[in-house]
């Protein structure tokens, strides 16, 4: 399962002094919510100031929460990540506190890269060039430079996170 970095990675969440729509994020906080069952859960605070109401933080977040990527847990297993409904709570003076939980479900990606694979052959449209590998092979390159793209988006995000908590600790 990936954890709550990785979520938050992955989903590409915003930084404090980052602007969504019309407001500002002044804190955010993610973390584990194990729930079992094959889904795993996130729990994701968000404090935000600016003007536009909660409808406002509604509409601010709305492209945000509607992201369903797929990432890989550390052993290679891909999961499918999403957002549920937001509450959106006033905090006085244009600030709000918006709590969503995340969630993460195992998919078997490689069993749909193949049924896409056969739907193709069997429709004549794949390439039947002489090198050209079969599908086991096909599937296998994908996920390992599918994984591989994550990671670097990963370390790209969580290098981000580690440069901006030094620089916090700096200015206290």
């Amino acid at each position: 399962m990936p954890f709550a970095k990785k979520f938050r990675a992955m989903m590409d969440l915003p930084f404090p002094g980052d602007v969504l729509g019309s407001f500002v994020v002044e804190s955010i906080e993610v973390s584990d919510d194990p729930k079992g069952g094959g889904v795993y859960a996130y729990a994701v605070r968000l404090v935000l100031y600016g003007p536009g109401g909660q409808q406002g933080v509604r509409q601010a977040l709305k492209a945000k929460l509607a992201e369903h990527p797929t990432t890989f847990s550390a052993y290679g297993n891909p999961y499918q990540l999403w957002f549920r409904r937001p509450e959106i709570e006033s905090l006085g003076n244009k600030r709000y506190e918006v709590r969503v939980a995340g969630a993460g479900a195992r998919v078997y990606l490689a069993d749909d890269l193949h049924r896409l694979l056969s739907y193709l052959d069997e429709k004549g449209l794949l390439a039947k060039e002489p090198d050209f590998p079969d599908q086991e092979t096909l599937v296998q390159t994908y996920l390992e430079e599918y994984q591989a793209e994550i990671r670097r988006k990963v370390a790209r995000y969580q290098g981000k996170v580690r440069r901006l908590e030094k620089k916090k600790e700096r200015d206290l």
